[in-house]
């Protein structure tokens, strides 16, 4: 197969946070964070599509907070390889564009977990399909 991505000048931007506080944990009690990504690739124009990564975090049993980080990137693409692609989803799972996109998103759930009750939450550099 041709190579499908152009250019590896990948910038990251960060599209969305949501964080909820919700109520903090009872004395002895175990926590079990759940964690998994949802990737959604959108066409932009014959040459580029947007290339998104949303980290889901949830508590088991749900206290702490809940936080959903969602980060995309336009990649360039060769438009013919592109359109041969049976699923673009699968494609980028695999690719630069998802290591680039887990590490910022990695740093930035450490970053809003720095200060919480737990201590910062360093989360996988690495794709965590599915739910």
């Amino acid at each position: 197969m041709e190579q499908i991505i152009k250019n590896m000048n990948f910038k990251p931007i960060l599209e969305k946070i949501d964080y909820t506080r919700l109520a903090p944990p009872s004395n002895n009690s175990t926590i079990n964070m759940r964690t998994w990504d949802e990737i959604k690739v959108e066409r932009l124009r014959s040459d580029a599509v947007k290339v998104c990564l949303t980290r889901n975090i949830k508590p088991e049993p749900e206290f702490l907070f809940s936080i959903k980080v969602t980060m995309g990137m336009e990649v360039l693409v060769n438009t013919n390889a592109y359109e041969n692609l049976d699923d673009a989803e699968e494609y980028f799972k695999n690719t630069q564009v998802m290591q680039v996109l887990t590490t910022h998103i990695a740093t930035v759930i450490a970053n809003l977990t720095m200060h919480g009750p737990i201590g910062p939450m360093v989360t996988a550099p690495a794709p965590l399909m599915p739910k």
